[in-house]
């Protein structure tokens, strides 16, 4: 069933336990709301007391974006309501609080964080909060030390991989991090000027092969829970607040994938700010203060290999962080960070500076001891 304005009042009618917060007989205002790529996402209010809602979040059965001509399987839902799920048990307050799922509509009714705004726009806008960065990084560790195959039963492990096993949105992530932004391929799109530095990437045959050897941990590693899709934004902030969104990439993989794309978002706003050496100095500390809380959070449970499994983790986040990196400047996908200087001889600045580092990182990412050594070269 493919949900519609049109058709979501009916729909809630026949679905009570999604709207149980409201009062019955309420009059639902409902809105169409966000601008996914995937997913439809709408608030459901009491059309006379609209400060009580929720919000649903619906998978069409094909790319939102791209329209029916583009299918994709709304098991992408699944793995969401499932990673909620999970990590509202281990992390409670991290993840907005889901009231329902359907799985043969593909629909999720859950917490309306209308107060909040996105992480993205912070950093943007200048402002840097350590201790969002800290929040992240707990929560990361948290998910990850719980899930980590080092720290669970062989049962329990078997049970995540099950539950977890979302080969779909792997593939398109393989593809879209991975494969297509080091190809010609259609999607790919760069600011002018920056042609000859890509090309010597391409034809750069140590940087091709260690991006296939991350590529193969990304698609065969699996060690925990990984979000998948944990840039700064997929975090909502409210206060002194985080919450973390849009898990329907949610898999059991390398869950060094997580802390890579977290970090490469704060990276690349760093870049964006070339001109201002007081948030990159925040950013700097933020980067770093992910990882200490991130590996606190570990060295709680008890395990013998937590040093080797810590540093391994390092090492695979670091060749993830400069694939997002390049693929965010020349991939299909890129951030509002960088797009939005207008300035083209300085976006190429900040994009020549965050290629470089890139690179740099794929290609030696097994060669680094510890986060202060990266944040040294910037």
């Amino acid at each position: 069933m493919e949900i519609t304005l049109a058709t979501l009042p009916s729909y809630l009618r026949q679905r009570p336990e999604m709207t149980r917060i409201f009062e019955q007989g309420t009059t639902f205002r409902i809105e169409e709301i966000g601008d996914g790529n995937l997913n439809t996402v709408y608030r459901v209010s009491d059309a006379a007391h609209t400060e009580c809602s929720i919000v649903l979040k619906h998978a069409p059965p094909y790319i939102k974006i791209l329209g029916p001509d583009y299918p994709l399987s709304t098991d992408r839902l699944t793995f969401e309501a499932r990673a909620l799920e999970l990590y509202d048990h281990f992390a409670n307050g991290t993840v907005p609080a889901q009231y329902g799922f359907d799985p043969e509509a593909a629909v999720i009714a859950m917490e309306d964080l209308r107060e909040a705004h996105v992480l993205r726009d912070d950093l943007i806008n200048g402002t840097v909060d350590t201790a969002i960065a800290e929040q992240i990084g707990r929560f990361m560790g948290i998910a990850h030390s719980r899930t980590h195959i080092n720290n669970v039963s062989s049962a329990i492990a078997d049970h995540y991989k099950q539950q977890f096993a979302n080969t779909t949105m792997q593939s398109i992530t393989a593809d879209y991090v991975f494969t297509f932004p080091f190809t010609e391929h259609e999607t790919n799109f760069w600011t002018p000027g920056l042609e000859p530095e890509i090309q010597r990437l391409k034809a750069d045959t140590d940087f091709l092969e260690q991006a296939e050897y991350l590529k193969q941990i990304f698609l065969t590693a699996q060690q925990g829970v990984t979000h998948g899709d944990l840039h700064t934004g997929s975090v909502l902030v409210q206060g002194n607040t985080a919450k973390v969104i849009d898990a329907e990439f949610a898999f059991y993989g390398p869950v060094g994938f997580d802390l890579g794309l977290y970090w490469a978002n704060y990276l690349l706003s760093y870049f964006a700010h070339q001109d201002n050496p007081r948030t990159q100095s925040a950013l700097k500390t933020a980067i770093e203060q992910t990882w200490q809380t991130y590996t606190t959070e570990f060295e709680m449970t008890d395990t013998e290999l937590k040093a080797q499994t810590l540093e391994n983790i390092f090492h695979e986040a670091i060749g993830f962080t400069g694939l997002e990196i390049l693929r965010r400047l020349i991939g299909a996908a890129h951030v509002k960070d960088i797009e939005n200087i207008l300035d083209i001889p300085q976006k190429l600045r900040a994009e020549n500076a965050a290629l470089q580092l890139g690179t740099t990182l794929v290609k030696q990412h097994r060669y680094f001891s510890d986060i202060a050594v990266i944040i040294e070269r910037l």
